[in-house]
Parts: C-alpha cells; structure tokens; sequence
C-alpha cells in the first residue's frame, strides 16, 4: 500500500476521492454515510478541493471497453505553429488530452477517435497537410495496465472492499 504525503490532503480526503473515482455520480450524504461522516463534511471537503487542489469530477467514455483505437500523437512544430495546432485539436471532440513540449516545439495528445475512418482523415489527410508540422508520430495503445475505471486513487486503499462496494453503482442492464 503507498503511503501518502501531502500538506492539502489528509485521509478523509483520499477517501472522498476514491469515493469518488468509485462513483463520480454519488451525492455527499450517500458518501457521507459510507465514510461515517456527515453530508456537510463532505461537501465542504469538496468545495476545498475543488479551490485548493483543482478537483474536477468528469465524466470520460472508456474506449477500451466500447471496443475504440485510442492513439498518443507526437507532433514536432515550427516554433510559431505549435499554439495554433494545440488549439486546434484541443477543440477536436476525439482529442482526451493536449500538452506542449520541448519549449512549445512539440505537440502531444492522446486521441479517441469514434470511427476508424475519423482517425485516418486526421492522421492521413488534416495534419500532414499543415504547414507548421515538421514530424508526425503516432503510437496505438495496445493494452492499459493501470489507469481508467482503476485509478491511482485506489492505490492508496483509503477505502476497505465493504466502502467501495458501498458506492459502486448497480450495474447497467446488458445492451
């Protein structure tokens, strides 16, 4: 178990977010209840973490699971074009996340397209086409290890198996 270090966390906090990576949807007297503290508690303890420590609770689709190609974009820039295309892709509805590299030369994301064909236009049609790009590379992820409905919240087991199964939520009707 890893043992966690921090002046803006205490254990109830880890527990209010592993509650909350266990159900992003469940209200604070639910999770109050489970944790054995009041619905107040928690929702004050979120509001701080919302100001102190950017807490945002988000809803993401796991691609693995609906059966998509996920992809890590590498892309080398002109100095000055890089900006632009971050932005331009940070609009993207298949693009997860987008960071600047290497003094703001490089460009990379990680990208979820819907349908293959959305990935080859991108990949294939829109970024080679741009001027400002200098290198393109692109890696499929193949296997998640770690990471998605598994988060690294729960690495510190601030909740027991009785807590977490608590707040799971029913399992949806099978399609």
């Amino acid at each position: 178990m890893l043992e966690l270090e921090s002046d803006t966390l205490d254990p109830l906090d880890v527990q209010l977010l592993s509650a909350l990576e266990v159900d992003g949807r469940a209200s604070f007297s639910r999770i109050g209840a489970v944790l054995g503290v009041s619905d107040q508690t928690v929702a004050r303890r979120y509001r701080r973490l919302c100001a102190e420590a950017g807490l945002r609770v988000v809803a993401v689709r796991d691609a693995e699971r609906l059966g998509q190609d996920q992809w890590m974009l590498r892309l080398r820039c002109a100095p000055d074009g890089a900006t632009v295309i971050a932005d331009a892709l940070a609009k993207r509805p298949d693009t997860a996340w987008i960071g600047l590299a290497s003094g703001g030369t490089e460009i990379a994301c990680m990208t979820r397209p819907r349908h293959s064909g959305d990935h080859d236009d991108l990949l294939l049609g829109k970024l080679p086409r741009t001027p400002s790009v200098v290198e393109i590379r692109a890696q499929q992820l193949l296997h998640r290890f770690y990471g998605g409905p598994t988060g690294w919240v729960r690495k510190f087991r601030a909740l027991s198996e009785e807590q977490a199964a608590a707040l799971r939520p029913a399992p949806p009707p099978e399609a």
